[in-house]
């Protein structure tokens, strides 16, 4: 996890700090894509945030995009 544009006041209480609104971000690893998106929402779930929210489509372009980025020569 890492945190995002995030502040601790003089009261230290963290508070979203910027203008882009993003508090942290949350990754996964595994030996598949799929297996490093179920570490990361595992992850998210244990995060305790009011109003929280998070996207659930990540990873999911992998399945056809892999291919493109091998055909193109990006991935060995």
């Amino acid at each position: 996890m890492h945190l995002g544009d995030v502040k601790q006041d003089k009261d230290g209480v963290w508070r979203i700090a910027g203008i882009s609104g993003w508090l942290l971000v949350v990754t996964g690893n595994g030996q598949t894509v799929e297996e490093a998106r179920q570490v990361a929402y595992h992850r998210a779930k244990n995060i305790k945030v009011p109003n929280m929210f998070y996207r659930t489509d990540i990873g999911v372009a992998w399945r056809t995009d892999g291919d493109k980025l091998h055909t193109w020569g990006y991935i060995a």
